[in-house]
């Protein structure tokens, strides 16, 4: 009978041989040469479950991306996905269970509030999240923490880029008003507008530009003719919203009857890229919306064209929107940092990710070590209705402005000083 010898009657008959055994930590060792779990916490349900659909597509294409190219150190990277319903209570939860299963590196958070209770989060659990889309500005300023990261534009690049593009465009505007959520991202999105216009039409003009109060509207409103009724009243040449995803469909919709857009000259949308658009199609107001990825504006780069290619390929539909290139862009930081780092443990990531440039779907990103907060260029489109156009709209004009230029200053723990914008 052949013998059988167990791991521990091994070790004792090393010992009383009086051999020397090294002390190997097999779950460490399984743990550095398995895949590399990166959780991805974004909204699968729920109002917010579009975006969260963008935030997935973006990412898995990112982790075919990687994997067909030796992977990370030669490590493939696998996904584990959990709801948050863009909610901070369930993104909380989601986020910890992660950890405690080993995916302490993550992404992901396209919700203001869910983005800002990452923070002491993460900090506590060890653990490390990139937004995918998150607009305030406190993640970089006020509420900075360092396992924080926002490797797209933040709110000012994308605001104050809009602002000072229309206002070098269209000089004469200068009185303006402002439908905006009243959440954490619309009184964002507005300061930075007012500040930006205040500054900017003087320098152009001698003359001060003329701003409404903002009308603020409840999230998840169905109803907004009230508000429209307050709009159609205001003495504007110009409207700015950051009223976003559903609400922004239904609140352009109770619109159109009462004739805002025909009273207005422009009309700035933040940040919906081809939501409202690909909802209304010919019956979509003429706008301007900032993107975070705009993929007509990447053409020739390759990790753009891929994107788009593949997202086409895996969902059929042909208008992909930034929060996907957000997803893109934090796996290859991840796969940047981790292979820098030559390693995944939180802290490690963290001192790699610092002052990281790496390329994405837009171009060549860097993180300021700073803030945690990327540079990258901001792009804007302007999508008008078409009977003609297969779609019922299309895009007739976009620009990518230079991030360097439009991005403020670093000031992590402190306010955002909107007399600098």
């Amino acid at each position: 009978m052949a013998n059988k010898m167990n791991r521990r009657a091994l070790v004792k008959g090393m010992a009383v041989a009086g051999m020397a055994m090294p002390f190997v930590n097999l779950r460490s060792a399984v743990a550095q040469s398995g895949p590399i779990n990166i959780g991805v916490v974004t909204p699968l349900s729920g109002p917010a479950q579009l975006i969260g659909n963008f935030v997935r597509e973006g990412a898995e294409i990112a982790v075919e991306h990687v994997n067909a190219n030796g992977g990370i150190n030669g490590r493939e990277v696998a996904l584990m996905f959990r709801d948050s319903k863009a909610n901070p209570n369930d993104a909380s939860v989601a986020a910890r269970e992660l950890i405690g299963e080993g995916a302490n590196l993550q992404l992901g958070t396209i919700s203001s509030a869910v983005a800002l209770a990452m923070g002491s989060l993460m900090e506590s659990e060890g653990g490390v999240v990139i937004t995918s889309g998150a607009g305030t500005e406190k993640l970089n300023h006020e509420n900075y923490n360092s396992h924080v990261f926002r490797v797209g534009d933040s709110p000012v690049s994308r605001n104050a880029g809009l602002v000072r593009h229309i206002a070098t465009s269209r000089p004469e505007l200068r009185k303006w008003g402002g439908i905006i959520p009243d959440h954490e991202y619309g009184r964002t999105t507005w300061k930075i507008f007012e500040a930006t216009m205040r500054k900017v039409i003087p320098e152009l003009t001698g003359e001060e530009a003329v701003i409404s109060d903002p009308i603020l509207v409840p999230y998840g409103s169905g109803d907004y003719r009230n508000y429209i009724a307050q709009a159609m009243r205001q003495d504007v040449e110009g409207i700015y919203t950051s009223v976003y995803g559903g609400d922004a469909v239904t609140l352009y919709q109770q619109a159109n009857p009462f004739g805002l857009f025909d009273k207005i000259d422009v009309l700035l949308d933040s940040a919906n890229e081809f939501l409202v658009a690909t909802a209304m199609k010919e019956e979509t107001p003429a706008h301007w919306s900032g993107f975070h990825w705009y993929f007509e504006a990447n053409k020739g780069n390759p990790l753009s064209d891929n994107l788009y290619e593949r997202y086409v390929e895996r969902t059929g539909d042909k208008y992909p929107m930034g929060w996907a290139a957000e997803a893109h862009a934090a796996i290859l930081a991840y796969a940047g940092a981790i292979e820098k780092a030559d390693s995944t443990e939180s802290g490690d990531v963290i001192a790699a990710l610092k002052g990281l440039s790496f390329d994405s779907a837009t171009g060549v990103r860097h993180i300021r070590a700073e803030d945690n907060q990327a540079i990258k260029n901001a792009e804007l489109a302007f999508i008008e209705p078409s009977t003609s156009a297969p779609d019922g709209f299309e895009v007739t004009d976009y620009v990518s402005l230079d991030g360097e230029k439009v991005i403020e200053a670093a000031r992590p723990g402190q306010m955002l000083d909107t007399d600098a914008l």
